[in-house]
């Protein structure tokens, strides 16, 4: 291979960097898209701004810790939250179709929701279930 060669594919995956990062950067900012996975984005956005009204109770909630706080209530806030949650867990396995899904699927995985989402409930409920029985 020659020194170009490498340079080029250097280039190549820098360029490739830097556009991922600014397309990571800017996706709250993205528009109801075209692709599926833009779609489901739109609606998980729209979800996220119903819970606003139930900020309060859910940060109550997430303070025994190690879940989200919508998994412990019930009635409305766990309703969108977890209509918000399928959204999110539907965008991770549908299959990219631009740059644009790429960033919406890196920034929910960085969503809170899925990184102390469902293993972390699942856990915590075996852990009352466990209490309970040793009660």
């Amino acid at each position: 291979m020659t020194k170009s060669t490498l340079v080029s594919r250097r280039t190549l995956v820098a360029g490739a960097a830097i556009t991922g990062a600014t397309l990571i950067a800017g996706a709250p900012a993205f528009a109801a898209g075209t692709t599926p996975i833009a779609k489901l984005w739109a609606d998980a956005e729209t979800l996220r701004g119903q819970l606003a009204v139930h900020r309060d109770a859910i940060a109550a909630a997430a303070a025994n810790g190690g879940i989200p706080g919508w998994m412990r209530l019930g009635g409305e806030a766990n309703k969108i939250a977890e209509a918000r949650y399928g959204k999110l867990i539907a965008i991770l396995k549908a299959e990219p179709k631009n740059a644009q899904d790429l960033a919406i699927i890196a920034k929910v995985t960085q969503d809170n929701d899925i990184a102390e989402g469902g293993r972390a409930w699942a856990s915590a409920r075996l852990a009352e279930a466990a209490a309970s029985l040793a009660a």
